[in-house]
Order: C-alpha cells, then sequence, then structure tokens
C-alpha cells in the first residue's frame, strides 16, 4: 500500500490564512492607539487638578492638628512607615515626644499590572522628603489637602492598566496611588536621599526653560573648605536643570572665562549629565550661540572640570558681572526661555 502523498500547501492551508498587510495602515493604528492612551491619561490628570482646586486647606490651628485628642488632628499614610501611625515632638527644652499609634495599615498584595510588585489600593500613600519634619503644621494641612483617593480610584478602575498616579507639592512631600512600599537607598540604614522635586517630570512641568550663567569666585580666597562648598552649591544647581535648559560655569578672578567654551563660541551649554561630569565631549555645539543643551553628559563635563581650577588673584565683580550678562543677553531667547 502506497502511502499518500500529500502537498505542504495543503497542510498550511489548514492552519493558516493569507492576509494582506498594509504597513501605512497599521502605522495609522498604531497611531490612533497611542493618541488615546495619552489622550486617556491627559483627561486623568485634568481631572484630579480639577478635583485638587475645588478643595480648601482645613482651616485649624497649628496646635490642633498636632494634637492627638483634638478633632483638627492630621493623619497620613506615610510610605515610609507603612501605616499613618507618628511621632510628636515638643519643641521645648524638654525634647519630649509623643509617639501616637497606627489606626490604619497598608494591606500589600502582588498587582499583576505592577509586575507582581506589592501595591494596596486601601489609600494612597506619601513621601516626605528627610530634612523635612513630616509634624510641620503647614505641610500637614497640604498634605489633607491633596488626599482625593477616590478619584484615584476611580481612574484605576476605569483603566485596568493605569500606572502610578503622583502628586508632587512644592512643599516637598509626594502622593502616589496605588500605595506601595517605599525603596530605600539604603535598606539596612533606611537612608532616603529623594525629593520629588528633583525629579526631571517635576522640574519640566514645574519651571520654564531657562538660560543660566553660574559664576564661581575664584578669588584667592577660594581654598579649602569654601571652594568645596561652593561646588557643591553648584552641583546642586545643576541637578534642577532639565534638558530644556542652558548653562555654562564661569570662574573669575581677575578675568572671566567660561569652563567650557563650546569650541570658542563662548556661550552656554545644555544642562546635560554629560556637561556636568564627563570631560572632553563637545560635539553637542548646535553652532548657535556656542550653547550646549543641559544634558548629563554635560553636566558631567562641567562636574570634571571644576576639579581642574584654581583660586587666584582678587575677584574681579566689575569684569564678571558684565560678562555673565552681556552671554545671557546675546543668547536671548533662540536657545531656551529666560
Amino acid at each position: 500500500m502506497k502511502p499518500a502523498i500529500v502537498c505542504k500547501s495543503q497542510l498550511y492551508d489548514q492552519f493558516v490564512e493569507p492576509e494582506q498587510f498594509d504597513p501605512r495602515e497599521e502605522l495609522k493604528r498604531r497611531k490612533n492607539a497611542i493618541e488615546e492612551y495619552l489622550r486617556r491619561r491627559a483627561e486623568f490628570a485634568y481631572k484630579a487638578k480639577v478635583s485638587l482646586e475645588v478643595r480648601e486647606v482645613r482651616n485649624a490651628s497649628d496646635e490642633d492638628v498636632n494634637d492627638p485628642t483634638s478633632k483638627d488632628f492630621i493623619r497620613f499614610m506615610s510610605a515610609k512607615q507603612g501605616n499613618d501611625g507618628t511621632t510628636i515632638y515638643v519643641h521645648d527644652h524638654t525634647l519630649r515626644r509623643t509617639k501616637v499609634n497606627e489606626t490604619r495599615n497598608f494591606t500589600l498584595a502582588a498587582n499583576a499590572n505592577f509586575y507582581s510588585l506589592h501595591t494596596s489600593s486601601i489609600a494612597s500613600a506619601v513621601h516626605i522628603p528627610t530634612p523635612l519634619y513630616d509634624r510641620n503644621p503647614e505641610l500637614l494641612r497640604k498634605i489633607e489637602w491633596s488626599e482625593i483617593d477616590e478619584v484615584y480610584r476611580t481612574h484605576r478602575e476605569e483603566t485596568r492598566d493605569l500606572a502610578f498616579q503622583l502628586f508632587c507639592s512644592e512643599s516637598g512631600y509626594m502622593r502616589f496611588f496605588p500605595a506601595a512600599s517605599w525603596f530605600w537607598d539604603n535598606h539596612v540604614e533606611h537612608l532616603d536621599l529623594f525629593d520629588c522635586r528633583n525629579t526631571q517630570w517635576y522640574i519640566n512641568a514645574a519651571t520654564n526653560s531657562k538660560n543660566v550663567v553660574i559664576m564661581l569666585d575664584m578669588s584667592g580666597s577660594m581654598l579649602g573648605q569654601r571652594y568645596e562648598i561652593a561646588k557643591q552649591t553648584t552641583e546642586a544647581i545643576l541637578e534642577t536643570l532639565s534638558h530644556n535648559d542652558y548653562f555654562n560655569i564661569m570662574p573669575f578672578s581677575k578675568n572671566p572665562y567660561f569652563l567650557d567654551d563650546c569650541n570658542g563660541k563662548n556661550g552656554l551649554l545644555q544642562a546635560t549629565m554629560r556637561n556636568k561630569r564627563n570631560p572632553y565631549f563637545l560635539d553637542d555645539c548646535n553652532g548657535k550661540n556656542g550653547l550646549l543643551q543641559a544634558t548629563m553628559r554635560n553636566k558631567r563635563n562641567l562636574r570634571s572640570k571644576m576639579n581642574n581650577v584654581s583660586s587666584e588673584g582678587k575677584a574681579e565683580y566689575e569684569k564678571a558681572l558684565p560678562f555673565a550678562f552681556t552671554t545671557l543677553l546675546n543668547v536671548g531667547y533662540g536657545a531656551s526661555g529666560n
């Protein structure tokens, strides 16, 4: 008995179906999907904004918001603690403190929409930077004002793949929903260096693009500890710059000059990490007023070059100030904003 000979194409026809592929139509579908994705999230952000605008800050005294026996006592769910407990310090010579037990705790469970990260939808969590006192009355009133968990929860129910909803205040605290355990910079020592006001998304939303000239006094008095303080201050300023900003560092004593003259064009650099830390990268010059963008690489560049300057002579401000302002006036509005 001869085996049946079956054509391969006949086998394929049982399982596959040819379909004409039009890349332009597929690109259009992807475009529409992305636009809808962004439109939906912009709508959620707008609703949260409106909800906050109609709320009023509680009119309570500084003493009442920190008095556990008062009806105006303010609690919040701490991201670092995982509950609403707190410790209140008495501001007098006794340094007494009162521990207030928690009334709610986060019940964390693996969330498939967050790659199995453990989250909780009981309430939003509040993060307060380490340098801030978490029982500051003004801060507490703003934290309570920003509590719109029902809005966040509704958004989450309407769009299951929605990521974290974040609110960062100019006061420094950040509220996020759903809640999750805080990620420490050093878990053993509970070291926390995070401040939402230093994030790129907050800086871009809260500030306009800017041109910055950082004047660095390099006269003979700027030695040792003084220069180290000046360096740290400069680096802190650089951290507040985003890719929309342009900058340069101008050491001066007898004569002012730029740490990076952009291949001799004497202008501002874009505030990138490269210009802050990494030396010898000057290919970001855009040929317009010698400006470089404030990218990470540009920031590395300037940080590195700060180690090679030396102190001498006296500070000639009458030369340095006109030099700095002339640079800013020459830049105008073409490179960034103001």
